[in-house]
Formats: C-alpha cells, sequence, structure tokens
C-alpha cells in the first residue's frame, strides 16, 4: 500500500495521480506489461484546469484518465498551498521516457512532417526508441477517426502520442478508447507541444527558463499571440488559492469542504 505522502492530489476537480517521475516510469512499465484496455495519460497545467471548468466533457475525461501528470509550475505550486509536493513532468519528458521504453511508438498530429521529425530525434537520443508510425496531417475531426486507427493499427503500435493541442487531443483519445483497445494500444497520451520541441522546429527553451518552470513566459515571448492563453493563469491562481483556504478551513473546523 502507498504511503500517505504517495496519495493523489485533487486541484480544481481534477485528480493528480502522479507525485514523481519514479512514480511515473513505475505506472509505465506495468501498464506495458499487463494486458488490458488502453490506459490514458494527461498533462495538467492551469491552461487544462481552466478550460476544464468551462468544458463539462473535457473536465470529465480528465478525471477518467488513468495517470494524471503535473505538466506545470503552476499546478506544483498549488499542490504546496495545500501542503503537498509533487514533482513536475512535463509532456516533452513524457515523451522521452514512453520512447526510452522501446515499445512500438506512435505519433500522431503536430502539423507537416512534425511528426516524422520528432520520431528522428527521439531515436537520436533514446537509443531503444522504435517509432511504429507517423502521421503528422492526422486531425480530431471524428470523420477521419476511422483512417486514424486503422493507421495505428497496422503499425502494431503499443504506445500513441497524440499532439491535437487541448481539448481536443484529449477528447480524441477519450472517444475512441475502445478503438484503440481493439488495435493493440495499451498507453495513449497527449502530448501537445511536445513534438514541436523533439521535431527540433521549436526552440528548447533555455536551462535557466526550465529550471524555474516558466516554459510559458518563453513561449509568449516568442509567439506573442499566445497572450490571451496566458490569461488562464492569474484565474488559476486565484482559483487554486481559494480553493487550498477552504481546505485548511474545513480540516479546521472537521469538515470536508470542496471546491
Amino acid at each position: 500500500m502507498a504511503s500517505s505522502n504517495h496519495r493523489p492530489i485533487e486541484i480544481l476537480g481534477v485528480t493528480v495521480s502522479a507525485r514523481s517521475e519514479a512514480t511515473v516510469a513505475d505506472w509505465i512499465e506495468r501498464t506495458l506489461a499487463a494486458v488490458g484496455p488502453v490506459q490514458q495519460i494527461a498533462t495538467y497545467n492551469p491552461e487544462y484546469a481552466i478550460a476544464a471548468r468551462h468544458n463539462p466533457m473535457f473536465h470529465d475525461a480528465l478525471r477518467r484518465c488513468e495517470l494524471v501528470t503535473a505538466d506545470g509550475v503552476g499546478i506544483t505550486l498549488a499542490a504546496r498551498l495545500q501542503k503537498q509536493t509533487i514533482e513536475r513532468m512535463t509532456g516533452v519528458r513524457l515523451l522521452e521516457l514512453l520512447a526510452g521504453t522501446g515499445a512500438p511508438l506512435f505519433l500522431l498530429g503536430a502539423g507537416p512532417g512534425v511528426a516524422d521529425l520528432a520520431g528522428e530525434r527521439l531515436k537520436s537520443t533514446q537509443p531503444n526508441t522504435q517509432i511504429a508510425g507517423a502521421w503528422s496531417d492526422g486531425t480530431p475531426a471524428p470523420e477521419r477517426d476511422a483512417e486514424t486507427i486503422a493507421r495505428i493499427r497496422k503499425s502494431g503500435a503499443r504506445i500513441v502520442a497524440v499532439a491535437y493541442g487541448a481539448p481536443g487531443q484529449v477528447l480524441w483519445i477519450e472517444r475512441n478508447r475502445a478503438a484503440l483497445s481493439d488495435a493493440g494500444v495499451r498507453i495513449a497520451i497527449g502530448v501537445g507541444g511536445a513534438l514541436d520541441y523533439w521535431s527540433g522546429l521549436t526552440p528548447t527553451p533555455p536551462g535557466l527558463i526550465r529550471r524555474f518552470g516558466i516554459e510559458w513566459l518563453w513561449r509568449l515571448l516568442r509567439e506573442p499571440r499566445r497572450w490571451r492563453r496566458q490569461l488562464a493563469l492569474p484565474q488559476f491562481a486565484i482559483l487554486a488559492t481559494i480553493e487550498a483556504l477552504r481546505s485548511r478551513l474545513g480540516k479546521a473546523l472537521g469538515l470536508e469542504v470542496r471546491g
């Protein structure tokens, strides 16, 4: 039985189940070794949290994911407000871990040529990487699902990494759970901009930027049109603070207070 230090943490209605990289690596190993339906990983960040509050389908899909990691310094700070600790796990790092298992990996989406380039770079850094297939032109449109699943099935992939952005990638996996399972896929993950980084088309932020978890600022400076998306950050900070205060008040009164 896991210790209390490894209990999942609920942040704005979504349970973050992965507390450390070791937790994630162990989960990946066990999942690939087992037989059963596809398991979904979600990388939770403040943008996800705010979007989920306005999109019930997205919120429900996140809650049904078998593994949710903290992809965003805002999530780790929200955990600290609850006097808990979570290790940050970005989509870029998760993709590296998954590739390193040697399980056949299918890269889906991200735009023309991006998935193929990302696959080549993953193979150059992770010797065990086995790219089963890549389809940069895939889309989250339901009418294209049959073609996408057929490509994945033919590839023999055990892991599928989907780069359709949020909430598209999470909802695509949720909608196609049964079909992915039938195709033999064990793990499906939405990786957002991770394929852009691994392709080399989007420069990797400097080490200091990564250390402090402010990749969002790096991307905003390079792509000012993203400013509207960053409005989620102050909203998240306010809501996470309120949630933590309510939780502390509830504990002080001997009550369970839920947001």
